[in-house]
């Protein structure tokens, strides 16, 4: 308590009012159905404690004037588990902007991860505002650009040829089968049985799926202003054109985008010969707490479906957890990652590690041996579903 504020995690009897809150600081001027419970079921549903994972500042009424959320994850990257938190809903009440209530709970936030083990943390968000507290643009992501022209020309206007259906919370047996797809991606998040479908309906998605005489054969999760796919995926290859038929009659739109990862060759490899182009973009901010492990994962993860060149490369990181000297070392594609007790080759602080190996921009790399330039950048990414 400081001045009669209440500081730390929400508590569970006051997850309407926390979501009350959020909606007034958000949407006030927003359609009724854009709103934190339908953008996000995931978090604010009553039973994912929406308050608990809030970091608050509460009066002694009670009454929220800040709030911040921080929803810890795990994740699979290459061999390694993950420990992982996603922050968002970051929200001063109008009365009290400037006050420095946002500046207390991230650094409440901040101090939490590092507390509990966090290796990355990810957020949207701005770049400089988030900067000072160790966040830097990250990841990269790919969204292939579909016509109705490419469509026409080169899928010859195919009709879907399969049966399409919206996807709903009691269809367990299609959820399991789009988890047998997902859980196949080298980085992906570690997503729960219980709010599988909640996760898929992330800012107001509609997922779908697609059978063959009646067995599941794929999905995809159409965005809400139905412009966009922002996962899709399938049993075999063959049956994309399918899907991308499928799409074409669930929307009007005479450009859909398809979000791929950089780690899905597959889609890529489909894409590359019949979309009209693409727009290479960023993923997340990310604050690495462990670089150590976040490299060897990431980079253990990319030799999972790239060729890496041989090499040993050591650096000094001036992290915002402390120092590390690390040692890289790929050989014939294995990735060791450790501890190093010499003098390094380079040396690099906080921010320019991050963007050097986790950004698509190039500068802080730039004096990198061409053998370290070729493993990076490391392919941080997150499928929307899985953004907060």
């Amino acid at each position: 308590m400081t001045n009669n504020l209440y500081y730390g995690r929400g508590k569970d009897e006051d997850n309407k009012k926390l979501i009350a809150f959020l909606d007034e600081v958000f949407f006030t001027d927003d359609p009724e159905e854009r709103d934190f419970l339908n953008l996000l079921p995931k978090c604010y549903k009553d039973q994912y404690r929406p308050a608990y994972n809030n970091f608050v500042v509460q009066d002694e009424n009670g009454e929220f004037r800040s709030a911040i959320g921080s929803f810890y994850n795990e994740m699979t990257v290459g061999d390694e588990q993950i420990k992982a938190c996603c922050i968002g809903n970051v929200a001063v009440g109008t009365k009290y902007r400037s006050m420095g209530y946002m500046i207390e709970l991230m650094e409440l936030s901040v101090k939490d991860m590092g507390e509990n083990g966090v290796d990355v943390a990810y957020l949207g968000g701005q770049r400089q505002r988030y900067g000072y507290f160790g966040f830097e643009s990250s990841g990269t992501s790919y969204r292939f650009n579909f016509s109705r022209s490419a469509y026409r020309h080169a899928l010859k206007a195919m009709p879907c040829g399969l049966e399409i259906e919206k996807l709903t919370s009691d269809d367990t047996e299609s959820i399991e089968n789009i988890e047998k797809i997902y859980s196949k991606l080298p980085i992906r998040s570690n997503r729960k049985p219980e709010s599988y479908f909640d996760v898929l309906c992330s800012w107001r998605d509609r997922p779908y799926v697609l059978k063959k005489d009646g067995e599941f054969v794929g999905y995809f999760v159409l965005d809400y202003t139905k412009n966009n796919v922002n996962e899709f995926g399938a049993v075999d290859p063959e049956y994309y054109p399918n899907l991308v038929a499928a799409v074409m009659e669930k929307t009007e739109a005479l450009h859909v985008g398809f979000v791929v990862a950089p780690f899905e060759s597959e889609k890529i490899r489909f894409f590359t010969e019949n979309a009209d182009g693409l727009n290479i973009d960023g993923c997340e901010m990310i604050l690495v707490y462990n670089f150590e492990k976040v490299i060897r994962a990431y980079l253990g993860a990319k030799a999972k479906y790239c060729k890496l060149c041989d090499g040993t490369f050591t650096v000094l990181i001036h992290g915002k957890e402390g120092d590390e000297n690390l040692r890289i070392e790929v050989c014939g594609n294995k990735v060791t990652v450790d501890k190093f007790d010499g003098k390094a080759d380079f040396e690099l602080s906080h921010h320019a590690a991050t963007r050097a190996f986790f950004s698509n921009l190039t500068a802080d790399r730039e004096a990198f041996p061409a053998y370290v330039q070729q493993w990076l950048p490391l392919h941080v990414f997150l499928f929307p579903s899985d953004t907060m």
